[in-house]
């Protein structure tokens, strides 16, 4: 079976076809087979369905890429491009074209494209049931919940409605009795469903494109996409088992989920629990799972339900807990998604004709105007904007936030076509209401982008924001030391955990912990973490949730410390654009310090760095360069090793009981080096910390006479500044020195050094000496040679360039380093000289000539 254009046409190009239906012909062809010599020797190559797959396949793959492109500056998500690029390949435009029809989408090559492209989908399907969670439907709130039940409400009955209205005018004398009935009773239940889906993965790069995936109402439409998905997939099942309504396909059909949920789920469990260890699975559990599907696609297939659904079946039924879960869709996810779900949406623009919505045949109008196709597709859209708007008004959202949640509850996506697919296979739908249905899919889906763009933006930094940084812990207007702890993966978290030990939590100056993991947005999965912040409680998390996630290492910890609270998060975002995500938490949670990590890992064996995702670097750098607060790269070497925080398994933890260990902080001047000493001074408050500071003193820069200068030569400033910054620099320490006199634990060593070697030999010294070394990542004009004695690489634009030192240095292979790049600073410090004044406020310079009666150096101070 097959679907033409033009009858008379294919009859001169030598196929048999017969036409019993409006909406149905047989075609028969010859089939030549001829012996397979290769590629170059065959006297055909189109005659091969092989050769033919591969360049429907090189076709749509490249269509579908421009059409992301062009379309990336509208916002547009990428099953745009996708629909896009099939109906352009099909009848409707290429497709249309004779050497096209002949040779590249000829009948013949049908039958293997829409085998493959069938057989991505229940992979695709079993991916799908492979992501359900029903944890975020149980703790959804009432808004969430609300705002999708009444999108789905509202959707079905209107989409019924408007499948009727289509038809209206028209009065299928030449359909068969059956499929007149199938038509008439069956297809508005499939064009509501449709109506009622939200494209869950679609949606959320959406909202990561405009920076909205973390907001209160990006977090709430992700809620409600994922319940009003499940929903409609449940109602999808139902409705594929009632089309050919047949008690005992019906009954065989609810046995065999039946047996899966209740024998295959527990059984499956058992057996993988009982013999399968962490981390052990290989290419053997792919191709078994691989074959599984294809079986139970086959059995359902043969119990009269479509055979998406054994696989979707089976996807549900998988431990979610283990291991298993990400190794399969790491090992079979992008090859689905990216290979062979393409050729799906190649059959579906194939199915589509647009010539068929207005004509029966060519040129016999079938009663349908242009605008009655306007109009459905304003009423589809216009549906669920206002039932989910009126939801959201009386959930108390405001009115310009409900509108907004409206039009991203229209983002359809690959179930929609899912759902128009397999009822045009179950011929449920013609070829008129089937391409009508994806005009209303393709048509409410566009606008989304553009309307979040121009209308709800994310917001900027408010005027009244002030920039924080460690310094600023303990003033008036902030007393607790706020940490936003970022994490790639669970090995990042041990190490950080003692750090943050480290960081010397107290009753009067408590630390709150943000513990953010970050995700690459690459799919549902990635986007689910969302959803999962967004309804995550206490009282839900069990045992095996807790031991799975890196933001959990730091709860267990603030469970068992006191002074320190924890709050769990994730970003999700592409990696390009990661940094601003972070950024902006960082702003939103008024954070005093940002702890990364750095982008490459230590070796357990010899200490030495291996790489990692070259993503990392670009992400730390950008983080940098436009963090509002201070930023810390963090080099762990094995710091969980030296258990700061020793009793973590125990019942209470009192800082008390942990033993000392030593960190050294190397000092050379400049504001890094300023914030990294009022770090390095917190820490020192640790009973169990054993704090050394050691003074690079620098040579002069310059030996000109400030007096001899000109007020307005570049230089007089230039040395202001360099000056400014010494004074500066001996104000700290005396203060760190006064703050320190009584304890013990800290020391403090002066050197003057003249050169990168005698740097080297001081560092030489420290081998093996401390579990932590903090330095600065910019040290200003005091390292007069720093220019000449270091290349600038991408770790010294990282980490500067004595950051630099310390972790190429293999004397330095067993100390984790602690690279800080201050923020902003709050305090105001005024330094007079016979030079004039430099006033320092909120990271600005300001130079002042000098008072005319003003005869002594003042120094005014508020505090370190």
């Amino acid at each position: 079976m097959a679907s033409v254009n033009y009858t008379d046409e294919l009859n001169k190009k030598g196929y048999h076809l017969q036409v019993d239906t409006n909406d149905n012909v047989t075609v028969c062809y010859l089939k030549n087979y001829s012996r397979n010599d290769g590629l170059w020797r065959t006297e055909n190559p189109l005659i091969n369905s092989l050769h033919v797959l591969v360049i429907q396949l090189v076709l749509i793959l490249f269509l579908n890429h421009v059409l992301v492109f062009l379309l990336r500056p509208l916002r547009q998500p990428r099953i745009v491009a996708d629909i896009l690029a099939g109906v352009l390949l099909g009848p409707s435009a290429i497709g249309n074209i004779d050497v096209i029809r002949r040779t590249t989408l000829s009948f013949n090559s049908l039958l293997t494209l829409e085998t493959i492209a069938n057989l991505g989908l229940v992979y695709y399907m079993f991916l799908l049931g492979l992501e359900l969670d029903f944890r975020p439907v149980i703790r959804a709130g009432k808004k969430a919940l609300s705002i999708a039940v009444a999108g789905i409400l509202v959707s079905v009955p209107v989409g019924w409605g408007l499948h009727y209205y289509v038809l209206r005018n028209q009065s299928h004398t030449d359909l068969k009795g059956d499929e007149q009935e199938q038509l008439l009773k069956s297809g508005p239940l499939f064009w509501g469903i449709s109506l009622a889906t939200t494209n869950f993965a679609d949606l959320a790069r959406t909202l990561a494109d405009l920076k909205l995936l973390q907001s209160e109402i990006g977090r709430l439409a992700l809620s409600a996409a994922v319940i009003s998905d499940m929903f409609s997939g449940f109602l999808f099942m139902i409705a594929m088992a009632f089309v050919n309504f047949n008690w005992w396909l019906v009954g065989l059909t609810s046995v065999f989920i039946a047996v899966f949920i209740f024998v295959v789920r527990p059984a499956l469990s058992w057996v993988l629990h009982n013999t399968t260890k962490k981390d052990s699975h290989n290419e053997l559990h792919v191709c078994v799972i691989l074959s599984w599907i294809v079986i139970c696609g086959f059995i359902t297939d043969a119990c009269g339900a479509h055979s998406i659904v054994g696989a979707f079946m089976l996807g549900a039924i998988m431990p979610k807990e283990l291991e298993l879960k990400s190794f399969l869709v790491e090992r079979i996810g992008n090859f689905v998604s990216s290979m062979m779900m393409p050729l799906f949406y190649l059959v579906v623009g194939l199915r589509f004709n647009v010539d068929r919505i207005l004509y029966v045949r060519k040129k016999e109008p079938n009663g349908t105007t242009k605008f009655d196709v306007l109009v459905v597709v304003a009423l589809a859209f216009t549906a669920k904007l206002v039932a989910t708007s009126i939801a959201a008004l009386i959930n108390k959202i405001k009115l310009r936030d409900s509108l907004i949640l409206g039009v991203l509850m229209n983002t359809k996506g690959l179930f929609a076509l899912i759902i128009l697919s397999s009822a045009r296979d179950l011929k449920v739908l013609d070829q008129q209401m089937f391409a009508i249905m994806l005009i209303i899919v393709w048509g409410i889906t566009f606008p989304v982008g553009p309307i979040l763009a121009f209308t709800y933006k994310s917001s900027k930094r408010s005027p009244r924001y002030k920039h924080r940084n460690i310094q600023s812990v303990g003033t008036k207007t902030s007393t607790d030391f706020r940490i936003l702890a970022c994490t790639h993966t669970v090995t990042n978290t041990s190490g950080m955990v003692d750090l943050i030990e480290a960081s010397n939590p107290l009753e009067h100056s408590p630390i709150h912990l943000f513990a953010v993991n970050l995700v690459e947005l690459t799919g549902h999965a990635s986007a689910m973490l969302i959803v999962h912040d967004a309804c995550k409680s206490s009282k839900h998390r069990n045992e095996a949730e807790l031991s799975n996630s890196a933001s959990n290492a730091f709860e267990a910890y603030a469970s068992q410390r006191e002074n320190v609270f924890v709050q769990a998060l994730t970003v999700v975002s592409a990696y390009d654009t990661m940094h601003e995500d972070i950024c902006t938490l960082a702003e939103d949670k008024n954070a005093n310090l940002v702890i990364i990590p750095f982008h490459r890992k230590s070796n357990i064996d010899d200490g030495m760095l291996e790489d990692l995702n070259p993503s990392f670097l670009s992400i730390n750098k950008n983080v940098i360069e436009n963090s509002p607060c201070t930023v810390c790269v963090f080099v762990d070497r094995g710091l969980a090793a030296c258990r700061i925080f020793s009793n973590y398994d125990s019942g209470s933890i009192s800082a008390r009981g942990v033993r000392g260990h030593k960190v050294t902080l190397l000092f050379l001047g400049g504001p890094d080096d300023r914030e990294a000493l009022a770090y390095a001074l917190r820490m020192a408050g640790h009973s169990g910390i054993h704090l050394t500071v050691i003074r690079l003193i620098m040579p002069r820069t310059s030996t000109a006479d400030p007096i001899s200068l000109d007020e307005n030569d570049k230089s007089f400033v230039e040395m202001a500044e360099i000056q400014r910054q010494k004074q500066l620099d001996n104000l700290y320490m005396d203060e760190f020195r006064l703050k320190t006199m009584n304890n013990t634990a800290v020391r403090l060593f002066e050197d003057q050094v003249n050169s990168w070697e005698e740097i080297h030999n001081i560092l030489r010294n420290m081998e093996g000496k401390y579990a932590l070394c903090i330095v600065g990542r910019d040290h200003g004009r005091t390292l007069s040679f720093e220019e000449t004695s270091l290349d600038n690489t991408d770790d010294s634009d990282e980490l500067g360039a004595l950051g630099e030192v310390l972790v190429s240095s293999r004397f330095m292979s067993n100390t984790s380093i602690l690279v800080i790049k201050q923020g902003a600073p709050l305090d105001k410090r005024k330094i007079d000289n016979k030079m004039g004044h430099v006033e320092e406020q909120f990271g600005h310079t300001i130079w002042q000539p000098p008072a005319k009666k003003s005869t002594d150096n003042v120094i005014q101070t508020d505090h370190l």
